[in-house]
């Protein structure tokens, strides 16, 4: 994806994903949204429809901004370190549990689909 291309994506994903006051994009917000998508990916599909698809992509578009802008050794520390924080929470509330506040978080909403009849 070319580099343009992947910064809309991001700003568009982070717009999204992030509270509506103006923030500045910082490699850990974007580490922070790379490891939701993920935890989402790993966490959620045994309990809720899940499209995994979006999440999958919002995950990688993420990651290669990180990498990107910090390149793939200080990209990859800041993701390794955020991922081991989100996955940690993830195990400490239950999956069902967060995956189920997820569902919940209006940001999320194009990441859950509904189930099918």
């Amino acid at each position: 994806m070319p580099t343009r291309l992947r910064v809309a994506v991001v700003a568009a994903i982070i717009s999204v994903t992030m509270p509506a006051a103006a923030q500045k994009i910082t490699v850990e917000g974007i580490a922070r949204s790379a490891s939701l998508y993920a935890a989402i990916v790993e966490f959620c599909p045994p309990t809720q429809y899940v499209n995994l698809d979006v999440a999958t992509k919002a995950a990688k578009a993420m990651t290669d901004a990180a990498n990107e802008a910090l390149g793939p050794d200080v990209g990859r520390t800041a993701l390794d370190r955020e991922l081991k924080r989100r996955f940690d929470e993830v195990r400490t509330q239950g999956a069902m549990a967060w995956c189920a506040n997820q569902t919940r978080q209006p940001a999320n909403a194009l990441l859950f689909r509904m189930a099918p009849r």
